[in-house]
């Protein structure tokens, strides 16, 4: 039998259809104009000083306007007015080199620099085994001293500094003091620098990590493995200084030391937005490392070092000996821009394993111990002998002073 709705029963709910697809069509609406005039009242006004300054440069300015370095300027003051110092303007070279560096591929001489104020000269932190730096001579705590016969200065260093990264098979020549002996050798630069150095103390490995990027997970591994055959029970991590990599490559590296996450937020790391909303979280397979660890921190410990000695912590792996570490627990991810550029920008905050928020807190160590100013300036040649850090870790692990 054919049912029949009355005429009117069909236009009512005609228009209730109508009504619901209006009314869903305005909200989508509504949410994408609010978009796109997010801070309307401000950004008008932001444009319209810049407007007005450009057209009183370009009707009274003597020189001639540089438009590709303005453009630069511009966007680098933009950046620089959040006042967010972890976000930044990339230039297209500069930007090249942050992704190459992050990807693990970053091409040098092996050496691992850094520069002593007191002193007016570079010192070698860390040389990698068999690198050009180490086939030339060089060994950690070296002083190098002229870099391609210009000699070290406050002014210049950065830039002798960026010498001894670069193209494949080009040199840079390097005067530096071994052993007390002035010493002058050409070094090729076709080494790709590494982000784990590592040395063995009777039965404890010591691990220094320079930077989390997308290599040093690998890196990590391979000197756990090479330590297990040499009978190492302890760990000694050193992210001392360590602020550089992204908190995807930090808990890569976590996976490889700790099993999977079963208390607290249930990953390594959440990021959420500053609504509160999760936008990614990043977990850990089962495998696991069973040795003994401690965990070398100082307030330069920052980002994606915090993360990881907080996560080594909160697991129950480590304890953290050092001082206190500078409270980043940020997130930042690079932007490309249609100049070849990028803008670094802060945009998440980055929530660990079982401990709460250490943004602006910083992680206070299980022991504390302090260096001396002049111990902290040369902390990255320190001899171990000389570290009371290393040296309240070690005797922690061992039982021995």
């Amino acid at each position: 039998m054919n049912k029949k709705i009355s005429l009117g029963l069909f236009f009512a709910v005609l228009f209730i259809a109508i009504a619901v697809t209006v009314a869903v069509t305005m909200s989508v609406s509504m949410r994408t104009y609010n978009n796109l005039i997010k801070d309307l009242p401000n950004r008008a006004q932001m444009y319209s000083s810049v407007s007005e300054i450009d057209d009183i440069v370009r009707s009274e300015y003597f020189g001639t306007v540089n438009e590709s370095l303005l453009n630069s300027e511009i966007a680098d003051g933009y950046a620089n007015g959040l006042g967010d110092r972890l976000s930044y303007y990339m230039t297209a070279s500069e930007y090249e080199a942050y992704r190459t560096r992050i990807a693990g591929q970053n091409v040098g001489t092996g050496i691992i620099a850094f520069y002593d104020a007191s002193e007016n000269t570079i010192y070698a932190a860390e040389v990698s085994e068999n690198s050009p730096a180490a086939q030339g001579g060089i060994s950690k705590g070296d002083k190098i001293i002229e870099i391609d016969e210009e000699k070290v200065t406050a002014g210049n260093y950065n830039e002798l500094i960026a010498k001894l990264s670069g193209d494949k098979l080009s040199s840079v020549k390097l005067r530096f003091i071994h052993d007390g002996k002035e010493k002058t050798e050409a070094i090729v630069k076709g080494y790709t620098d590494r982000s784990v150095f590592s040395s063995i103390n009777g039965n404890t490995g010591y691990i220094k990590i320079t930077e989390f990027n997308a290599k040093t997970a690998d890196y990590l591994k391979n000197a756990i493995d090479d330590m297990s055959k040499k009978d190492v029970v302890s760990l000694i991590f050193d992210v001392r200084g360590t602020s550089g990599g992204t908190v995807e490559y930090a808990a890569e590296t976590l996976d490889v030391l700790v099993p999977v996450t079963s208390e607290g937020t249930g990953a390594l790391a959440t990021l959420k937005d500053k609504e509160g909303n999760v936008l990614d979280t990043f977990t850990a397979d089962a495998d696991s490392v069973s040795m003994q660890m401690m965990t070398l921190v100082n307030s330069e410990t920052s980002g994606p070092a915090e993360l990881f000695a907080c996560d080594l912590r909160d697991y129950g792996k480590s304890k953290l000996v050092g001082t206190k570490t500078a409270g980043n627990a940020t997130a930042q991810r690079a932007y490309s821009l249609s100049n070849g550029g990028a803008l670094m920008l802060t945009f998440a905050e980055v929530i660990p394993y079982v401990s709460g928020s250490y943004n602006n807190k910083g992680l206070t160590p299980d022991y504390t111990v302090e260096l001396t100013a002049e111990q902290n300036a040369k902390l990255a040649v320190l001899k171990q002998s000389e570290d009371g850090q290393y040296k309240k870790a070690y005797s922690l692990l061992t039982g021995e002073e």
